[in-house]
């Protein structure tokens, strides 16, 4: 199987540089010199837009120490492409003039959170060649990644005091040159090398829009080709068409390809409020919604999440319990009763954005929604082109964009690199503040240091080695959730622990169990002795029956009522219970157990036990 970046490798965006227009290009120019710009894999660059922009620029003066020194060596641009690459937080290649000029990255090591400016390729080149900026040429015939060069075999050099800063490099005959970083007695620790490139800034400096004019003709045949797709799919299929909006870039251009080929009334906004939605994106949505026509269905999950953050604890990359509270079940709830015989979702999926979507088809089911058929008109576009495009329509953007978020979504999705949670504290401090407090009050529940929340590792149950790395030593929480815990006693033997609600009632577990009923007919008793539930088996279990019972305990005691079971029932025989949670009706159920599978607490919860190591069942 092949790994994520060997995919992303694969599939690789293409981005070519006009040599005499000096302006991106999203094919290769047949009016105009122009050569392919060398990206990191994806390669999914986009223009430097609004806040994004200006601390960018921010950045680079300050690593330069002036804005005339910056720019002296660094033509400043109208147009800059930025392009994410792996890091233990965000970083992304800067792209000037068709080359890349150095890493803009948020350095997240000493425990430390700041903007930097790591220089390279062509910038290096001239920092050399001009000595400014921060330089050092050493006395050495070749560089390698690794070396410390000790200050006497330095043979020029501009020094910054700061220890770790970066540093062009370039040995004596400049054909080798690299980045280093400042350590103690004017040592320098080479970072990375490369061999001397040839290279050369443009004398034109295009605006956005004339880079849009450059890039008409191909902008012009990526519509057409996206809406003849529209128009073929939605004559196969012949159901009602909804669009799975957002309110980002690529699900604004998925709608704008949607109205211009069926009309806005027969396209509908599919919009999933999962509660955690940033407001001004919430505001954009029904705006959109009103200037372009079309009608607007809103999936709205209410408090879903804070109901169940109690529960499960917080979210994680490798613990995404949160999509199926906030997102799956509404919109499963929305689709069953507006969509009853299915429904044709158009969406925003791009195949450059991750691994797993470089692998999608173009039009694929929905495995969580079985009666929804999902296509992506856009798959193959870059996020170039949907910006170009979007300028080119002259579309509404979304206005956290210019704010200086490149995602958009959830506000506290566990996705986030700290430097977007840096930009949330700027602009929705409100916000901010709310998820920071509850990331406090858990880890202080957990004995945890503040030191967990502020380097953002509440983001993984098993953190990645890198972040480790960074990170130091900070200890990790044993477990996250607050849900019944379930103890094997003896063989036929197990007590049930509550969790959060602390309420248990041997009649709530033998109603979840009405949808087992083999594991059911094996139960000899269910009584509560001391706030604790006691349950005997006839015979011992196997272990996947122990799995099965742990389920449905965490089920009967632990519900947050998403109402993901009752959305999956074939019998509809699933209902809210007043006293909390929900209940089963047993005339009606036909023991299928497919409610026991779709419980987002019956999936997540035990494996994030299991990862942490805390299996609950012992």
């Amino acid at each position: 199987m092949k790994s994520k970046v060997e995919v992303l490798k694969r599939v690789a965006a293409t981005t070519y540089w006009g040599l005499s227009s000096n302006s991106p290009l999203l094919r290769e120019s047949y009016s105009e010199p122009s050569a392919r710009v060398r990206l990191s894999p994806p390669g999914d660059c986009r223009p430097s837009l609004g806040f994004h922009m200006k601390l960018f620029l921010r950045t680079v003066e300050d690593y330069f120490g002036s804005a005339n020194a910056a720019w002296r060596v660094l033509p400043r641009r109208k147009t800059v492409l930025a392009n994410k690459i792996q890091y233990p937080d965000h970083a992304e290649e800067i792209v000037v003039d068709g080359q890349v000029v150095g890493h803009f990255i948020y350095d997240v090591s000493h425990g430390v959170r700041r903007w930097r400016f790591r220089p390279l390729y062509a910038l290096v080149s001239r920092m050399v060649e001009e000595e400014a900026g921060y330089f050092a040429i050493v006395d050495a015939p070749k560089l390698s990644r690794g070396y410390v060069f000790k200050k006497d075999r330095l043979l020029k050099k501009n020094l910054p005091e700061r220890r770790d800063e970066y540093v062009a490099l370039a040995t004596r005959d400049m054909r080798y040159l690299g980045v280093g970083a400042v350590l103690r007695g004017e040592r320098v620790y080479v970072l990375k090398s490369w061999t001397r490139r040839p290279y050369s800034f443009g004398d034109k400096d295009p605006s956005i829009l004339e880079v849009v004019r450059h890039n008409e003709e191909t902008l012009r045949e990526l519509e057409e080709e996206a809406v003849a797709f529209v128009q073929s799919i939605h004559e196969k299929y012949r159901l009602p068409v909804v669009v799975s909006f957002s309110g980002g870039k690529d699900s604004l251009v998925t709608l704008k390809i949607a109205v211009e080929t069926l009309g806005p009334e027969k396209v509908t906004i599919l919009f999933n409020n999962t509660g955690i939605e940033f407001p001004e994106t919430v505001r954009y949505v029904y705006h959109v919604a009103e200037s372009m026509g079309v009608k607007l269905l809103v999936a709205d999950a209410g408090d879903a999440f804070w109901r169940a953050v109690r529960v499960f604890g917080p979210p994680a990359r490798d613990y995404r319990w949160c999509c199926k509270v906030a997102k799956l079940a509404p919109i499963g709830r929305l689709v069953k009763e507006n969509f009853p015989d299915g429904v044709l979702s158009l969406v925003g999926q791009r195949r450059f954005e991750s691994a797993s979507r470089a692998l999608s088809p173009r039009v694929w089911r929905n495995i969580w929604l079985p009666k929804v058929i999902a296509a992506s008109p856009i798959l193959d576009w870059t996020a170039l082109a949907v910006w170009l495009y979007i300028y080119w329509r002259r579309l509404p953007v979304n206005k956290l964009y210019y704010m200086g978020f490149d995602r958009l979504g959830c506000w506290l999705c566990p996705a986030v690199e700290l430097g977007e949670l840096d930009l949330l504290e700027k602009w929705e401090r409100n916000l901010a503040q709310t998820w920071s407090s509850y990331l406090l009050y858990f880890a202080s529940s957990k004995g945890l240091p503040r030191a967990w929340v502020d380097m953002g590792l509440w983001r993984w149950v098993s953190p990645p080695r890198d972040i480790l790395r960074v990170s130091g030593d900070i200890r990790l929480p044993e477990g996250r959730d607050q849900a019944a815990l379930l103890i094997r006693e003896s063989s036929t033997r197990y007590v049930l622990r509550p969790g959060h609600p602390s309420e248990v009632k041997p009649s709530k577990l033998l109603n979840m169990l009405s949808s087992l009923p083999l594991l059911k007919e094996k139960i000899a008793a269910v009584e509560e002795v001391g706030g604790y539930l006691l349950i005997t088996m006839k015979q011992p279990l196997t272990e996947e029956e122990v799995k099965e019972l742990e389920k449905a305990s965490l089920r009967a005691y632990s519900c947050v009522q998403c109402m993901e079971c009752a959305t999956w029932c074939p019998q509809q025989a699933i209902a809210r219970d007043p006293e909390g949670g929900v209940r089963i009706l047993e005339d009606r159920c036909s023991g299928c157990g497919l409610c026991n599978k779709k419980c987002p607490l019956a999936e997540y919860v035990p494996r994030a036990r299991e990862t942490t190591g805390k299996a609950r069942v012992s």
